[in-house]
């Protein structure tokens, strides 16, 4: 039974920022050298990602092994909180902020909805007090691993993950705001899309 209540899905990357955060965040982490000798190394398998016979899940996996892989939950939040105070900021939309500041002041659930690692997104919802679903990290032994827990946080993976924590039948409105076809699952749930409203 549908109650009078509102739910509200932002996507993160150029919906809310201007910009993708994901090779922003490896040159932050690693360094130009060492973040384009890893894209020079992966770019024939970008190429299988980009002409469909490797999966995004797959891709990401090998440039975290190359990277992430090893460090411990506590130097990834450190690092995360320094790139959101010193790059992330930069990048975020205001109309994006303030719609949020909307939604959170009418008493909507509000949640960001994102194929970007969890761990990297959550000094952002933290601040502003929002819900974080994301792609998850594996952590083993107290490192991470490289891999991806369950699937990547994209298209109708976005819709699973979303319904996972929110029965979305007792939503009398659903708003969802997104930027490319990785949302497209998102906004053909809601009740009131929103496709590259901030642009």
């Amino acid at each position: 039974m549908k109650e009078d209540k509102t739910l509200a899905l932002f996507d993160f990357d150029k919906t809310i920022t201007d910009t993708d955060t994901f090779v922003p965040f490896m040159f932050f982490s690693f360094g130009y050298f060492r973040t384009i000798l890893v894209m020079i190394l992966l770019f024939p398998q970008a190429l299988l990602c980009i002409a469909g016979f490797m999966s995004r899940k797959k891709f990401k996996e090998m440039f975290f092994k190359l990277t992430i892989k090893g460090w411990t939950k506590e130097k990834f939040d450190a690092v995360a909180r320094d790139f959101y105070k010193r790059k992330v900021k930069k990048y975020l939309r205001k109309p994006a902020l303030d719609e949020i500041k909307n939604h959170l002041a009418n008493g909507a659930d509000v949640s960001l909805v994102s194929a970007s690692p969890e761990d990297w997104l959550k000094p952002f919802t933290d601040e502003f007090g929002i819900n974080l679903i994301g792609t998850r990290l594996e952590i083993k032994d107290g490192r991470y691993t490289g891999n991806i827990v369950g699937a990547n946080c994209r298209k109708a993976e976005k819709v699973n993950r979303v319904k996972e924590v929110y029965d979305i039948e007792k939503y009398s409105d659903i708003y969802a705001y997104g930027d490319s076809r990785g949302d497209k699952e998102m906004l053909e749930m809601s009740n009131h899309p929103h496709f590259r409203t901030f642009d």
